[in-house]
């Protein structure tokens, strides 16, 4: 009985650690960004970056100018606009 109160200990703590910002940040480090509600999933992370030619530098900057334009949207809208956008500047 008491095995079984400490497991739900630990995944009740986990749970509540995964709705915090530090704990998002970590889901996203180690691979379970599609398993966080609002991030950008993984598909459009990587194909972002494949447009900015694999320069992070340049996600960021784009990212970051998506945030200071529209900072309410989820990141996997911001992630959505700069993708446009770089597709737009390609075919225009």
């Amino acid at each position: 009985m008491q095995g079984l109160l400490l497991i739900l200990a630990i995944v009740g703590t986990i749970a509540i650690f995964t709705t915090t910002k530090t704990g998002r940040e970590i889901m996203k480090s180690i691979g379970f960004r599609d398993r966080i509600a609002g991030a950008a999933p993984s598909d459009d992370v990587s194909y972002l970056l494949s447009l900015c030619r694999n320069d992070e530098a340049e996600v960021e900057r784009r990212l970051v100018l998506e945030q200071t334009q529209v900072p309410h949207l989820t990141e996997a809208e911001h992630y959505r606009r700069a993708i446009r956008k770089v597709r737009a500047e390609r075919e225009g």
